[in-house]
């Protein structure tokens, strides 16, 4: 098996366990809920080059569910740029401004933004 590291947190009712296998990539999975709904979500990502593919699957009490898949590719300037695909398709950049600051614009098939953001 290969080297790997675990990672397990209890919040607000909820569980989250994350498993990291280096060099290969990790397997999360989340469990939350009460008396009234419950939800889980596993993702499985791994590295492809310069490249982080995700996949993550969701499903709750009410019966919503969804299936994702994603990739982000760092590219030379201190950006990113990434397409999501599933029930709601998007396209992402974002570029590090320096100073902190975080430009990120998004386009989906009913939305499109652009944001700058900076951490308190």
């Amino acid at each position: 098996m290969a080297n790997c590291t675990k990672k397990t947190k209890y919040n607000n009712g909820g569980l989250v366990a994350r498993k990291e296998f280096k060099g290969v990539g990790s397997i999360e999975g989340s469990l939350s809920g009460n008396q009234n709904y419950r939800a889980g979500e596993i993702k499985a990502s791994t590295n492809l080059g310069n490249a982080r593919v995700t996949a993550s699957k969701f499903k709750d009490s009410m019966g919503n569910s969804s299936t994702n898949y994603s990739v982000e590719k760092q590219l030379k300037n201190k950006s990113s740029a990434g397409v999501k695909l599933g029930k709601n398709q998007s396209v992402t950049y974002a570029k590090d401004l320096g100073k902190g600051f975080t430009l990120k614009a998004q386009v989906g098939k009913n939305y499109r933004g652009m944001s700058i953001s900076k951490p308190l």
